[in-house]
C-alpha cells in the first residue's frame, strides 16, 4: 500500500491523516508538534532568515533584529555563533568582549519579561480571590453524582468563617496586594540570578577558546551545556510559577486557621525539598525545625497563660511558602498543655498541673 507524504506541505494534509489507523505513533506526535507550532507561534517568528544566521555566526547581531524572536531558533543560532567562535577564536581586538555581549543581548529578547509574568500570576490570584468571595471561604469543586458539569463551588471553610468573612475580607486583600508585590521582587531576584549563571557559563567558554580556535571536545561539549541551560531560561516563568503558585492559597489560609481555631503558637517543620530547587538559596530553614513560635493575641497570651519562647512570635518570621521555592509546613498547638514547660506562665503550669 502506498502511503502518502505530508512533508513540508498545508496543515489540511496533515489534518486528513491524523486518524489514518495506518500511521504510525512517530508520525502522530510529529503532526502535534507541528499543529502546536501553527496554532502558538506567530509566523513572523517561526523561522530564523538566513540573514539573521549570518549575523549570529559572525558573532554580531543586527541593530534592526526583531525584539521578539522564537527560543528554538534563537538558541540554535547562539549556538551556531559559539560553535564559530570555537572554530575560528578571537580574531580582532574586543571580538570576545563583543561576542558576549551580543549574546547576552540576544538571550534577554527572548525571556518572558518580569511584567508579563507578575501579569500571569496576578491574574490567577484574581480569579481564586473572586472564588473565596463568591464562596465566603475557601472554594473547592462539589460534584453531585455522576454529572462532573453541574460542579459548583462551595466553601470548605464552615459557617463560622462565613458569618465574619466580611471583617477578614480587608485582611484578604491586603494579603491579595502584598503577594503580587512579593512575587514581582521575588520573580526579578530570581530572573537575574538564572542570567547571572548563564553569563558566567558562557563568560568560562569564551575564555577557555584559544586564539585560532580548537577542536578539544572539552571544551566543544560546553556548547550543549549553554544551550541546554538556555532552553530552561526561556522558561523561567513557569518554572518560578511552580514556586508560588499557592502561595495566595496559604495567605487566606492562615488568616482562616486563626480565625477559626484560634491557635497558640506553632511548630516548624522543615521540609528537606528546600534543597532541591532550581535558585539561588538564600534562607536556612533547616535552624527552624522543631522551634514554638507563638501567635499574637491568641486567646492564651491574652489571658497570661503563655509567654513567649525563645524564637518569638510567628508573624516576626516569613510563613512556609513565602520565600522562593520554601516547601516548610507548620504544625498548630492548639492547647498550652501541648507547649513546652518554658513557655508557660505561672498561671498556665497551675493550669495544665489540674
Amino acid at each position: 500500500m502506498r502511503r502518502r507524504r505530508c512533508a513540508g506541505k498545508s496543515l489540511s494534509c496533515w489534518n486528513d491523516l491524523r486518524h489514518d489507523p495506518r500511521w504510525t505513533r512517530s508520525n502522530r506526535q510529529r503532526y502535534d508538534r507541528r499543529r502546536a507550532r501553527e496554532v502558538h507561534e506567530p509566523a513572523r517568528h517561526r523561522r530564523f532568515t538566513a540573514q539573521h544566521r549570518r549575523d549570529f555566526t559572525a558573532g554580531r547581531v543586527m541593530e534592526n533584529s526583531p525584539s521578539i524572536i522564537g527560543a528554538r531558533e534563537a538558541i540554535n543560532a547562539i549556538g551556531a555563533t559559539l560553535t564559530a567562535f570555537l572554530k575560528s577564536g578571537s580574531q580582532y581586538p574586543n571580538h570576545l568582549e563583543e561576542t558576549y555581549a551580543d549574546i547576552s543581548k540576544s538571550v534577554r529578547e527572548i525571556l518572558p519579561s518580569i511584567e508579563a509574568a507578575t501579569a500571569s500570576y496576578e491574574q490567577a490570584c484574581k480569579d481564586f480571590l473572586d472564588s473565596v468571595i463568591q464562596v465566603r471561604g475557601m472554594p473547592f469543586r462539589a460534584i453531585s453524582g455522576s454529572d462532573e458539569q453541574q460542579a459548583q463551588n462551595v466553601s470548605s471553610s464552615g459557617s463560622h468563617i462565613a458569618e465574619i468573612f466580611d471583617t477578614l475580607l480587608p485582611s484578604i486583600t491586603e494579603r491579595y496586594k502584598w503577594c503580587i508585590e512579593n512575587y514581582r521582587s521575588q520573580s526579578a531576584s530570581f530572573l537575574e540570578d538564572r542570567i547571572g549563571q548563564l553569563q558566567a557559563m558562557l563568560k568560562a567558554f569564551l575564555d577557555k577558546v584559544p586564539n585560532g580556535g580548537t577542536n578539544e571536545k572539552t571544551i566543544k561539549s560546553k556548547i550543549a551545556e549553554i544551550k541546554s541551560d538556555l532552553r530552561s531560561l526561556a522558561k523561567w516563568d513557569r518554572l518560578f510559577y511552580t514556586y508560588k503558585a499557592t502561595s495566595f492559597h496559604d495567605e487566606i489560609e492562615y488568616i482562616f486557621m486563626l480565625a477559626k481555631d484560634d491557635p497558640v503558637a506553632a511548630i516548624w517543620e522543615y521540609c528537606y525539598l528546600d534543597e532541591q530547587g532550581e535558585y539561588q538559596q538564600t534562607y536556612n530553614h533547616k535552624k527552624r525545625h522543631g522551634r514554638v513560635y507563638a501567635v499574637r493575641g491568641s486567646w492564651a497570651i491574652e489571658q497570661g497563660f503563655i509567654k513567649v519562647g525563645p524564637a518569638g512570635y510567628l508573624d516576626e518570621i516569613s510563613r512556609p511558602g513565602q520565600e522562593v521555592g520554601c516547601m516548610c509546613s507548620l504544625q498548630w498547638v492548639m492547647s498550652p498543655r501541648d507547649l513546652p514547660r518554658e513557655m508557660l506562665a505561672e498561671s498556665g503550669r497551675g493550669r495544665v498541673n489540674t
